[in-house]
């Protein structure tokens, strides 16, 4: 066995070995280390373990039952002493003690090493999304650890069963998954009996004895009873199950990524190779295969413990299997050519971990999987709001706040005061959630005003519904915006404070203020990479991450109808990436739309053409444009009187940022007398009728007659949609977002997600 650390698949090996680190060394981004850190230094300040929640002003009565509390005090103390850069390398050193406790259980079944190479370079791709420091990470680790010991008794009678007990208390104090010990152990305790025909009474007592152990902890038995009620948000019909992704079955995911292709190919291989090798497995081993299968098909958060189980497994058979061809095939032919099968594999081992470490260093390999990962230590501001908290840091705004789940985490731990929700699903519990969530169905103004918040705080591109209703709250105002994250505060309180500065934020991304014409068109008809080309340059150029930025801030100011600040912001999103994003363009179209550019617009169009063609919202715009752009874009554009329309339209659309309600109806009214035929007018009246008024039978009247004049309006659709659904007719609504989202209307996609069940 020791020799095949001298043969040439050392190398490969190593390289794997790299490989991993690589994948493991990325900056914080997981806003549940913030909770972490908070709860760490609550700990240690107080030496005392929380009982009640003391970080949301939300739910403090409720009990927090802190499964973390050993995990949060040592990475505090990591922190303390080597800050961010420290947390960062604390993940990628976890991950590759993981990799040596899964190298020596394979030494100790003699697995060979170009074996291993293969299996933990798949094995760990499929777990690369679990790859954070998160007290799951600690699991991996004491799981891992459990079976090695368990292997040592069962196949080498090496009895170090007394440290099950040790790992036990550790892994007890440390996450919630620790009763998966329970499971180890009972597994490998009926493979026992099977084998031997009696009760292993030494094995008996020490299990026993990591049972009683994990009764030290700070909350005696609750702490065993506890990890059972979390189970229930893998419930179809919880909450936190239909909105949280990693707690979605995995049949439920939108679509599949090469990542969830690689784990089912890794699954079904693993369970071929288990049952062609049946003989040589024994209870255990299908038992672990059976039950963490069906863990990582409930939960795709599951996923990596499969994989950290089936890679044993599938290594133990290949073993086997390996063994049996040497046995059957003619030993001349097998000496003939194994010398080629090995040479070819130590070269596909070579480049293939090379391959993968340019594209993960260049960021290309989490965007080919709609990440936001990035490789480097420390912070990712990026995707933490560290840049929101130290404007309110800065400002001392130690207001109340309305923030959204996902910014809870870190928003808890670098702001003095508590927040609205953050990510402790045990903590918050479903009613609160529920609040949260129905707030994006206009309800957002009640929420602020129920809570008595003074700063509303949130991701925008998730939580874009409420950038649509604070356009008609006008008691609110904008304060603050970067890439992830944007601050709104009430009006009242906020006076003193600057107005957002967009010329200081053009230059802060380098986006060119004037743009003439020539270099409009010419950024619009950039004909993008062919995929190959895009693809290949992944392996050498650094994914530009700022353009991400841009395209979520343009984003934002079209949601917020600031058209030409989106515009330039897309602009140069479409600039720095080649055109390769066709959403882009339908974000322009819309833009172009508004503004009556029906050459532009058809720019747009032809290039939506260029990735899907025959598309229904590029083949209908098109032909609007060409055949009927006087009666659809521009109303009667000849006449005076509609001439006279469209500015009472437009002042309408003033009147209502201002929060001048009955000005804007009344700027409506006059726009339709003026021009009967206007669809828009009466799709603004609609919006303001059902946000501002809640007159939801109106609003769909308003709706209905956009439609009836313009029936490709999306818009118009997503309006209606949106007010049936205030008024229980969910079949109704789905309809009418089916319907808008056909015609290219994104906001309408993530509506029949949310509230039409099976439909997609």
């Amino acid at each position: 066995m020791k020799n095949q650390y001298k043969s040439s698949w050392i190398i490969p090996f190593i390289l794997v070995t790299f490989l991993i680190a690589f994948l493991s060394m990325r900056k914080l981004s997981d806003p549940d280390i913030g909770s972490h850190l908070k709860a760490g230094k609550w700990i240690v300040q107080n030496k005392a373990i929380p009982e009640k929640d003391t970080f949301t002003y939300t739910v403090n009565s409720h009990d927090y039952t802190d499964m973390n509390w050993l995990f949060q005090v040592f990475v505090f103390s990591i922190y303390k002493i080597i800050g961010y850069n420290g947390l960062s390398i604390l993940g990628m050193f976890s991950m590759l003690g993981l990799l040596v406790l899964l190298l020596i259980r394979n030494q100790r079944k003699k697995v060979p090493l170009h074996i291993s190479c293969f299996v933990f370079l798949f094995g760990f791709l499929i777990m690369e999304t679990r790859i954070s420091l998160r007290p799951e990470m600690f699991t991996f680790l004491f799981l891992t650890l459990f079976l090695i010991i368990l292997d040592d008794y069962y196949y080498h009678r090496r009895n170090h069963l007394f440290l099950l007990p040790v790992i036990m208390l550790f892994w007890c104090n440390m996450h919630g998954l620790f009763i998966l010990g329970f499971a180890l152990a009972g597994a490998y305790f009926v493979s026992l009996m099977i084998r031997d025909k009696k009760i292993e009474k030494s094995f008996l007592l020490w299990m026993i004895m990591a049972v009683m152990v994990c009764f030290v902890n700070p909350y005696f038995t609750k702490v065993i009873t506890f990890p059972l009620e979390l189970f229930t948000r893998f419930d179809p019909n919880n909450i936190f199950h239909e909105h949280i992704k990693e707690l979605k079955s995995f049949f439920d995911l939108d679509r599949f990524l090469f990542k969830d292709i690689l784990f089912m190919i890794f699954l079904a291989f693993t369970f071929i190779c288990a049952i062609l090798t049946w003989k040589k497995r024994v209870f255990h081993d299908f038992f672990l295969l059976v039950v963490f299968a069906y863990l990582a098909f409930v939960s795709v958060r599951n996923i990596a413990l499969f994989a950290i189980v089936g890679m044993p497994i599938l290594c133990f058979s290949l073993v086997d299997i390996s063994a049996f061809i040497r046995e059957k095939v003619n030993a001349v032919w097998l000496k003939r050519n194994l010398r080629i099968f090995r040479i070819s594999g130590v070269i596909l081992m070579i480049l293939l971990p090379l391959a993968l470490i340019a594209r993960i260093i260049a960021g290309s390999y989490y965007a080919d999987n709609h990440e936001y990962t990035k490789t480097g230590i420390g912070l990712d501001s990026r995707q933490l709001p560290e840049k929101a908290a130290g404007y309110l840091l800065q400002n001392g705004l130690n207001w109340r706040i309305i923030n959204g789940i996902s910014l809870g985490g870190w928003l808890s731990w670098r702001l003095p005061q508590p927040v609205f929700i953050d990510g402790r699903l045990e903590v918050v519990r479903e009613d609160l959630y529920q609040e949260l969530t129905e707030s994006w169905k206009l309800g957002l103004a009640d929420l602020a005003d129920k809570y008595q918040a003074d700063l509303i705080i949130y991701n925008y591109v998730k939580y874009f519904p409420w950038t649509v209703q604070l356009l008609g709250m006008p008691d609110w105002r904008l304060i603050y915006i970067d890439g992830l994250t944007v601050i709104f505060a009430r009006t009242n309180y906020s006076k003193n404070l600057q107005e957002i500065d967009i010329d200081s934020l053009f230059r802060l991304y380098n986006i060119p203020c004037n743009l003439d014409e020539s270099s409009v068109r010419r950024i619009l008809e950039t004909e993008p990479h062919a995929s190959f080309r895009a693809f290949m340059e992944g392996f050498w150029e650094n994914q530009d991450f700022q353009s991400d930025d841009l395209l979520n801030l343009g984003s934002f100011f079209l949601q917020f109808k600031n058209y030409p600040v989106a515009e330039k912001f897309l602009l140069e999103n479409l600039r720095r990436t080649d055109g390769r994003n066709k959403f882009i363009y339908y974000a322009l179209s819309d833009i172009y739309s508004a503004k009556g550019d029906l050459e532009k617009a058809s720019i747009c169009y032809r290039q939506i053409l260029r990735f899907d063609q025959g598309n229904i919202v590029a083949t209908n715009g098109l032909r609007k444009f060409y055949e009927e752009q006087k009666r659809i874009i521009q109303p009667g554009m000849e006449d005076p009187q509609d001439q006279e329309a469209k500015q009472k339209f437009n002042n309408a659309n003033e009147q209502y940022k201002k929060g001048d309600i009955p000005g804007a109806m009344r700027l409506y009214d006059e726009a339709i007398r003026l021009s009967p035929d206007y669809f828009k007018a009466y799709n603004n009246r609609g919006i303001v009728k059902a946000a501002a008024l809640k007159n939801f039978k109106e609003a769909i009247e308003d709706f209905s007659r956009a439609i009836q004049i313009n029936p490709d309006y999306a818009d118009a659709y997503l309006g209606r949609g949106t007010s049936k659904l205030e008024l229980n007719d969910i079949a109704g609504a789905c309809q009418d977002w089916q319907k808008a989202m056909t015609l290219g209307n994104r906001q309408a996609a993530m509506l029949i997600q949310r509230y039409c069940p099976g439909k997609k």
